[in-house]
């Protein structure tokens, strides 16, 4: 019988304590799973399920990196990872936050130092490259620098950059998160190609509808993995997946559906022949009018690098327009001061670590109120704290918490600012089904409160939400008015977390 891909048998693992007075924090008890050569598996699991670890696990990652204790049989492709690094070239892991991944000073160079490391002919080398970039929508881009990317874009070339390698097990942590519908689709196809070509996937997510209903799926919860199903069976047992953690109860979307404050006439938001070129690139906006009123709910949709978090980042200071103007809530914003504009206008980072510094929870939530000056600053906290679940991990250091806890603390944060504008870029990425509930009960608040919503997203059930949808491409708005008229048909919370 052949040596199967991945074999854990009655495997342990626990973190080191945060404290010496805390115990240790365990995460998997008794976990088991086969995965033959040429198959593919997707693990569902909700934020802090241990997904991400479970590659690391058998990357060989940790514990020999992270610290923590190990029991149990775990072995890729006959190897023993617990006991040393799997092969050079065997294994290809993509981190759930792809930016980290990336080094080089461009996309071309990023997607070749791979092949140069592990020692790939010369000639072979370019046309791997440009095979890599073109199946993943990156030839243009070949000579940017990855930092310089969209979100979605940093994912497709790191995806680009482990397809280029050829690794007989590619261990994919929320591949899809982050990226365009148009980008699903081809990153699901390029996947698709390589386990025709004989390698092992295994890939993990919180999103049931990432998964195509004839494939595996194992159920990744209390530190054991279900016998795998397909994914049509489980999609089918609704009050699990909500009492899992996987799914928004139906609920959630009926609040924010009948949550709606009337439009005023004052705009809160007023784009006049706006443009903006990075100082080190080609121009990203191209003479832009918009203009957005008050207690409007607006979804802003488009592909990867379409410029959406480029405009928004102007809402609230971080860009300044290369030419144009910008008004918020009636004032000019050129006159105006980052500080004087966090007090008008809330911003969500597209990734949780570009915003958070705190040493707490509790700090991190606190910031803002404080160095504003707010008003019932405690009061604020402590409402934003309960509205997503943090309660019981405000002493602890954000920095070493999961990637949808860290989403939940920004939107906490930003939440306890209570400004009159949101905008909110990509605020769904990483939230499991208990995330997006206590997105969208935040969010039918503050539309009933009156407040100004701006909301960049691929998820479409979400901008089917809104009063409006603008879509952008190439730096400008190409389709503008209700989700009705703009956005494709059967668009439901179905197809959401």
């Amino acid at each position: 019988m052949p040596e199967p891909a991945i074999e854990a048998a009655q495997v342990t693992f626990a973190y080191p304590p945060l404290s010496p007075e805390l115990p240790t924090a365990t995460l998997f008890e008794s976990l088991t799973c086969r995965l033959d050569a040429g198959e593919s598996l997707t693990v569902l699991g909700a934020s802090d399920s241990g997904k991400s670890t479970l590659c690391y696990l058998l990357a060989g990652l940790a514990p020999r990196y992270t610290g923590g204790e190990i029991q149990g049989r775990l072995r890729v492709l006959g190897h023993d990872v617990a006991a040393s690094l799997p092969p050079a070239g065997m294994v290809g892991l993509l981190f759930q936050d792809a930016a980290t991944q990336l080094f080089n000073s461009t996309v071309e160079n990023e997607v070749a130092w791979g092949l140069e490391a592990l020692a790939v002919p010369a000639p072979e080398i370019g046309p791997r490259v440009m095979a890599a970039l073109q199946r993943f929508g990156m030839l243009e881009q070949r000579d940017r620098p990855p930092w310089a990317l969209s979100g979605g874009q940093q994912k497709r070339l790191a995806l680009a950059a482990l397809w280029a390698l050829r690794p007989r097990l590619l261990l994919l942590d929320e591949p899809l998160s982050g990226l365009d519908p148009a980008g699903r689709a081809e990153v699901l196809k390029s996947l698709e190609l390589l386990r025709r070509g004989g390698a092992t996937l295994l890939f993990t997510t919180p999103y049931l509808h990432d998964v195509s209903p004839a494939d595996g799926v194992a159920l990744l919860e209390n530190g054991r993995l279900s016998t795998p199903v397909s994914s049509a069976e489980l999609r089918a047992q609704e009050e699990r997946l909500v009492a899992a953690g996987l799914r928004c109860p139906s609920r959630c979307w009926d609040e924010l559906a009948r949550s709606r404050a009337t439009v005023g006439p004052e705009p809160a938001i007023e784009v006049r022949r706006l443009r903006f070129r990075y100082p080190s690139g080609l121009p990203v906006l191209h003479g832009l009018d918009l203009t957005i009123p008050r207690g409007q709910f607006v979804a802003l949709v488009g592909a990867n690098g379409a410029g959406k978090t480029t405009l928004v980042r102007h809402f609230n200071g971080l860009l300044r327009p290369t030419s144009g103007s910008l008004r918020v809530l009636g004032q000019e914003g050129a006159s105006l001061s980052v500080g004087q504009l966090a007090r008008q206008v809330g911003f969500l980072f597209q990734r949780p670590e570009q915003q958070i510094f705190g040493t707490t929870v509790l700090e991190e939530v606190t910031y803002g109120p404080r160095q504003l000056q707010l008003p019932d600053a405690e009061a604020r906290v402590a409402r934003a704290l309960a509205r997503f679940g943090l309660e019981s991990i405000a002493g602890q250091p954000p920095a070493i918490l999961g990637y949808g806890t860290q989403r939940a603390i920004t939107l906490a944060a930003l939440s306890a600012l209570e400004t009159p504008v949101l905008v909110l870029d990509e605020p769904t990425v990483g939230l499991d089904g208990r995330g997006w509930a206590q997105l969208l009960t935040w969010l039918a608040e503050r539309c009933a409160a009156g407040a100004t919503l701006i909301v960049v997203t691929h998820e479409m059930s979400l901008a089917a939400c809104a009063d409006r949808v603008l879509v952008m491409e190439g730096g400008r708005v190409v389709a503008d008015g209700p989700p009705e008229m703009v956005l494709p048909p059967g668009q439901g919370p179905e197809d959401a977390g």
